[in-house]
């Protein structure tokens, strides 16, 4: 695949879409298990230096605290943590005093796991993106836990949808994440496009819909996975324009 951008189109120069990445263009929990295990293997290896038996039951507990950590850090700042701060909260929770040369192959191996349990791309994502590319500037805004932007560059590149987009804005690079009005701007600002023409599709109430609606964009909420929000979180609320179940459903709406 590649881009085919309509030459001498200026409006459709002018507008964008933005996609997030997890349970909109791909689905998380295809291939969770062997990412999960993966990483896990890698703990019990780090752990076997300093404790005789590692139980499965401690290693969930343990991640279950790093993903409330991160949870606690990205729905109050507006960012995510790196992959070496979560390996960290784990590492602390187990009593594992690993050395940086530990630390840092824990790191790479948490963040190669995509490749090892890969998420699949929706049904008629490809194609979708492939004529929306026609018409619209494309941008990727995606908020990362363990698999950082480097990782899904990569990921894209080996499905061939690298090259339909504009510009990509990954949390873990920008210090920032959504609903942070930054994440769009940045994407605005880099594609020469109006918040006015311009949509964002995303899975999440309090993230994807409440930041595009903040700078003006259009936003629609996708269910083809799951629709997630914090409900604690006041811009869960947010309503977004349009709601679709598929990627055909997209492309319909938009072109």
């Amino acid at each position: 695949m590649s881009k085919n951008k309509q030459a001498g189109n200026n409006e459709s120069q002018s507008r964008m879409v933005s996609i997030d990445f997890w349970d909109t263009l791909v689905d998380a929990a295809v291939g969770g298990n062997e990412r999960r295990k993966v990483r896990f293997d890698a703990l019990r290896e780090i752990a076997s230096e300093y404790i005789t038996e590692m139980p499965t039951a401690q290693i969930e507990a343990a991640a279950k605290e790093a993903s409330e950590e991160f949870n606690r850090v990205w729905f109050n700042q507006q960012r995510t943590p790196k992959t070496e701060e979560l390996v960290k909260t784990i590492l602390n929770t187990l009593g594992i005093p690993a050395t940086q040369k530990e630390l840092d192959y824990l790191v790479e191996v948490f963040e190669e796991s995509l490749f090892e349990g890969q998420p699949a791309i929706l049904d008629g994502a490809g194609k979708a993106i492939n004529a929306l590319s026609g018409n619209y500037q494309l941008t990727l805004i995606s908020d990362t836990m363990y698999s950082p932007g480097r990782v899904i560059r990569n990921f894209l590149k080996n499905h061939e949808l690298f090259d339909y987009f504009d510009s990509f804005l990954f949390s873990d690079e920008a210090g920032y994440s959504k609903p942070n009005p930054n994440a769009f701007r940045k994407m605005l600002a880099d594609t020469g496009c109006e918040a006015e023409g311009s949509y964002h599709i995303g899975d999440r109430l309090n993230t994807d819909i409440s930041g595009a609606k903040k700078v003006g964009m259009k936003a629609i909420l996708f269910t083809g996975v799951s629709m997630k929000s914090n409900g604690s979180d006041p811009s869960a609320n947010a309503e977004p324009d349009h709601e679709c179940q598929s990627w055909q459903e997209v492309q319909e709406l938009l072109l």
